[in-house]
């Protein structure tokens, strides 16, 4: 049985339980780069909203042996579950005024989602496109990220430029730039130790703690120091290389240019300038990490980029 032929398979086994007053429909929805990602959404006739259930794990586990009778029950119980907690309430959104406050900004790649840009407001940078999304409070996954149409943007009656420049004051607000060393991401991650980063916020005049002492460590040290910028909840973080006057201190504070290596659409990896003697290898290396190491929808860019600290300007590195 193929994937088409699995979810028919699915939506009759689930209608055929829930009864005729009850609509299952099996949707396509479109991610980033291109990726369309197959859901069921169960939906009784007084419902508005509901959420959609995605399909790749369950067939995955149909392919390795999984009885159908199984399937389904998880899809009930995940589906009851769902229904149970409270949705959203999105009477807000039809006032821009209350909107504006959970904007935020999100940074992709243009040429790969040149279909779903033309279906929303965006704004060219360098290679990549900024969009924008709302962030709402959602019991299921504590948040959810709304992205802003055409049709939102003209029934709200505001330019692109208003949207920005909203979007960008919010996000450095609600989603502040963080920065730390790669030691101090493993140390987190492997070690679950919870090191406060610095984090940036407009128009505060503090110092970036992980670098005081910065040239002597590096002559102590061997190896190269890689710094990861996200925003505080390392979603959507690539966007953060946007916020005014972050990567002008930061650049200030080490005393270098800086490459900028697109690691996802998450985060980016910071890279003083004098570290490497050429840009050629850096842009292998992020294409290399881009076919195998991430997710197709998590690409953001195969292009390296690099933050000249004396035109406080940021450029696509080439191949020489």
């Amino acid at each position: 049985m193929n994937y088409s032929q699995f979810i028919i398979k699915v939506k009759e086994g689930l209608q055929e339980r829930l009864g005729a007053e009850v609509k299952v429909e099996a949707i396509h929805v479109p991610k980033n780069n291109g990726v369309v990602l197959q859901g069921i959404t169960v939906r009784r006739p007084e419902e508005k909203v509901v959420p959609t259930i995605y399909m790749e794990r369950f067939y995955e586990d149909y392919l390795e042996g999984r009885d159908m009778d199984d399937i389904l029950e998880e899809f009930m119980e995940i589906y009851e579950e769902q229904e149970t907690a409270q949705m959203p309430d999105f009477a807000f959104y039809q006032d821009y005024e209350k909107v504006k406050r959970r904007l935020a900004l999100k940074l992709v790649n243009r040429k790969k989602n040149a279909a779903m840009l033309a279906e929303m407001p965006s704004r060219d940078f360098l290679d990549m496109a900024v969009t924008f999304y709302c962030l709402v409070d959602c019991p299921q996954t504590g948040t959810a990220a709304i992205l802003i149409k055409n049709t939102h943007m003209e029934k709200w009656g505001i330019t692109v430029e208003r949207l920005y420049e909203d979007a960008l004051k919010n996000a450095e607000r609600m989603l502040p730039g963080s920065i730390r060393t790669m030691e101090e991401m493993l140390s987190r991650l492997v070690l679950e130790e919870d090191i406060p980063a610095w984090e940036w916020k407009e128009k505060e005049q503090e110092d970036f703690p992980m670098l005081d002492g910065f040239a002597e460590k590096r002559k102590a040290q061997e190896g190269i120091p890689l710094f990861i910028l996200t925003n505080s909840r390392r979603y959507f973080g690539a966007a953060c290389i946007l916020y005014r006057g972050l990567l002008e201190r930061f650049a200030e504070k080490t005393g270098k240019s800086l490459y900028i290596l697109p690691s996802s659409i998450h985060e980016v990896i910071l890279l003083p300038e004098d570290c490497v003697k050429k840009a050629d290898h850096l842009i292998r290396m992020v294409s290399e990490v881009n076919r195998t190491q991430l997710e197709p929808e998590e690409v953001l860019s195969d292009a390296v980029y690099y933050y000249d600290r004396e035109k406080r300007e940021i450029s696509i590195c080439h191949i020489k």
